[in-house]
């Protein structure tokens, strides 16, 4: 692996800005843990923090998969909330 878990948590770090900015009313936040096997969500009322094991974070940058294993799970995210919403899911056809 070449890249360090710094340069991994950098672009983590920019991630969460970019998410902050661009989904308001909610907060994005990290954590970089060993108690999960590779990432996982945990919300609160507002609140969001990506859980990920440090390890995978450096092994999915130096992959080159950080946007499909990490950007994309806090789209995955968003989705899965609107899919399990109360209200139904209209298309925008």
């Amino acid at each position: 692996m070449t890249n360090s878990l710094t340069a991994a948590e950098t672009k983590l770090r920019c991630l969460i800005e970019r998410t902050n900015r661009h989904h308001v009313g909610a907060r994005w936040h990290y954590e970089l843990t060993s108690e999960v096997d590779n990432i996982a969500v945990a919300s609160t009322e507002g609140s969001h923090t990506l859980r990920i094991h440090p390890c995978w974070l450096r092994y999915v940058v130096a992959q080159g998969e950080f946007r499909i294993c990490v950007a994309d799970e806090i789209e995955a995210w968003y989705l899965l909330d609107r899919l399990t919403a109360d209200e139904p899911v209209t298309s925008s056809s």
